[in-house]
């Protein structure tokens, strides 16, 4: 049987010189035309047809030589974030935007991916679709490819991807068989008022009382419409009203974000947020508007599929730490995939030594010694669910 992880080793260099040259051509968004002319140049230079779908949307399909099978995806993203890159690299990226949340080490993971697969065709059976997606940081990337067929032509059976991890050094993967990430659901509350003079309130309608019976009523969910074994967090992130201290202001502003694992609770939560807004509209007679204006659902990391791919990783690489029950309360679009096919999320770690910064910070940093490890974790899980199923 063939080891992976061994072969991913020989990939290192190459690994790390794509990183770097994406580390530095960091986008947001929909549109990575950089980084998307990069990665299909190295794709078609592995002789692959590249397939756009929407805006920087790529996928592949590397069809194994053993005969007909079912089809696995691999996700990777690639966006960055909207920040001033701080980490003194030599290879920082400059201006304002930067690859702090690690995707540039996902992308160079699944371009290795790509040429592994086609020199081990001979050794498998189906099809590995690989899917390199842009705007993950906003949840729009997965919603279009999803939207644009990358789970269709052939039809996607499984899907994998992972992330990388802060909190050991490399040699460790995290994973989970269940909820791996919450959902998310960032909120907008849009109050009008009637303004005026604050010796008068009784003339006025004040959007600012409003705001703040909204905001102890929300906080007020948690802690007696959650179930107490469930995670939930409800955070208020702005809240904006008025410009003087004797003027009672037309209009309040309020946004947050509700997160949780259980899709129930989710539901039964943002009807509840509706029926505060619209009793706080009656009780105060002001206009309120609550939108949902960004959100997932919770990434279930299919418990079945998940438990199978962890087997052949044990099999395959025994040395490799592997960290079970593991949950964070970050949110990923991945889900949206998870939601139509099952799937399994790995959280890579990648922590480099004293570097104590955590994702999305201008000053942390990546370890490369996880390249490896990343890539022989996505081709034996590839290869060997594909020659089992």
């Amino acid at each position: 049987m063939t080891n992976y992880f061994e072969k991913a080793k020989e990939y290192k260099d190459q690994l790390i010189e794509n990183r770097r040259s994406l580390h530095q051509m960091p986008e947001t968004g929909l549109s990575l035309p950089n980084t998307k002319k990069f990665v299909m140049e190295k794709l078609k230079a592995l002789g692959l047809e590249v397939k756009e779908l929407g805006e920087s949307g790529l996928s592949v399909l590397i069809e194994g030589e053993k005969g007909d099978g079912k089809c696995i995806l691999v996700r990777a993203d690639m966006d960055a974030l909207p920040m001033k890159e701080e980490s003194g690299l030599p290879f920082s990226a400059t201006g304002d935007k930067a690859h702090t949340c690690g995707h540039d080490l996902h992308a160079a993971i699944a371009i290795s991916a790509a040429e592994m697969l086609i020199k081990e065709k001979k050794n498998f059976k189906g099809k590995v679709k690989i899917m390199f997606q842009p705007a993950e940081e906003i949840f729009e990337g997965s919603k279009m490819m999803i939207e644009e067929g990358i789970l269709e032509n052939p039809k996607v059976d499984v899907a994998i991807a992972l992330h990388t991890a802060l909190d050991e050094e490399p040699g460790s993967v995290e994973y989970n068989e269940g909820y791996f990430t919450t959902s998310c659901d960032n909120f907008k509350i849009n109050i009008k008022g009637k303004g005026g003079h604050g010796a008068y309130p009784h003339t006025t309608i004040d959007p600012i009382n409003a705001a703040f019976n909204i905001y102890q009523n929300f906080m007020e969910l948690v802690g007696r419409e959650a179930p107490p074994q469930e995670t939930v967090t409800l955070t208020f992130g702005m809240m904006s009203a008025g410009s003087n201290s004797n003027i009672i202001p037309e209009t309040a502003e309020l946004q947050g974000t509700l997160r949780t694992y259980s899709p129930e609770v989710r539901k039964n939560l943002k009807a509840r947020m509706q029926d505060i807004v619209d009793g706080v509209m009656k009780t105060t007679r002001s206009e309120i508007n609550l939108d949902f204006f960004a959100g997932v659902p919770s990434l279930l990391s299919d418990p079945k599929l998940t438990a199978e791919l962890v087997g052949y990783i044990k099999k395959t690489n025994p040395e490799l730490k592997l960290i079970p029950n593991m949950q964070i309360m970050a949110s990923e679009d991945m889900a949206l995939v998870a939601e139509r096919v099952p799937t399994t999320y790995f959280m890579l770690n990648s922590k480099v030594e004293g570097n104590n910064f955590s994702h999305h910070n201008p000053g942390v940093e990546f370890n490369e010694d996880a390249l490896p490890i990343g890539l022989g974790l996505i081709v034996t899980s590839a290869i060997d669910w594909l020659n089992n199923n």
